[in-house]
């Protein structure tokens, strides 16, 4: 596949495979083979050549599945005679670097950026300060994808109805801040 890649012109090819600590959740004997394939996308001599992958796993997968459930021992029980690939795969696991998380100011130009792109998706200056932003999104969570879409729920409700829990929108397009908030009833 990532020989079609080049001859397109294209230096090689980037696979990411997120949420890949969905496989802790599979039996001993499957988590012990999906560590033998994912060999085929991390070592470089079983990795097709101009190929780069990518694997994101969350920060404790480490220590809940390869320490909790034990995996070298697994590894040793079923596969005894042929630890590898797998092991190798444990040790990169293991190791792999942490992302540090977002800081605020990061987290804030994500969601000024939310901003300008769905004023532009819309046509619309929504002209909010960042904090009203942010204090939008605190609900979501801590996760930047849960601020992300509360961020757009915030924005859809400023502009379909000009309101959205304190915030409203006026003429001009500029924030204002009301007591009163409207509930169900009000759009029936």
């Amino acid at each position: 596949m990532s020989h079609l890649f080049t001859q397109m012109g294209y230096h090689g090819w980037v696979i990411l495979i997120d949420e890949k600590e969905l496989m802790g959740r599979l039996g001993k004997k499957a988590r012990l083979n999906a560590y033998r394939n994912m060999a085929n996308f991390l070592l470089p001599e079983k990795c097709p050549e101009s190929t780069f992958s990518l694997f994101a796993l969350s920060a404790s997968y480490a220590e809940d599945v390869i320490e909790g459930k034990h995996e070298y021992e697994n590894l040793e029980a079923i596969y005894p005679d042929e630890p590898e690939p797998a092991r190798t795969v444990l040790d990169l696991l293991s190791k792999a670097p942490q992302l540090l998380p977002l800081t605020r100011e990061e987290i804030n130009e994500v969601l000024c950026k939310i901003q300008d792109f769905h004023g532009k998706a819309y046509e619309w200056t929504p002209n909010l300060s960042v904090t009203s932003l942010t204090e939008s999104t605190q609900s979501g969570g801590y996760l930047l994808r849960t601020k992300i879409r509360a961020a757009i729920e915030f924005l859809d409700q400023l502009y379909q109805y000009g309101k959205a829990g304190k915030t409203t929108i006026n003429e001009l397009g500029e924030e204002t801040f009301t007591e009163d908030v409207p509930s169900i009833e009000d759009f029936e």
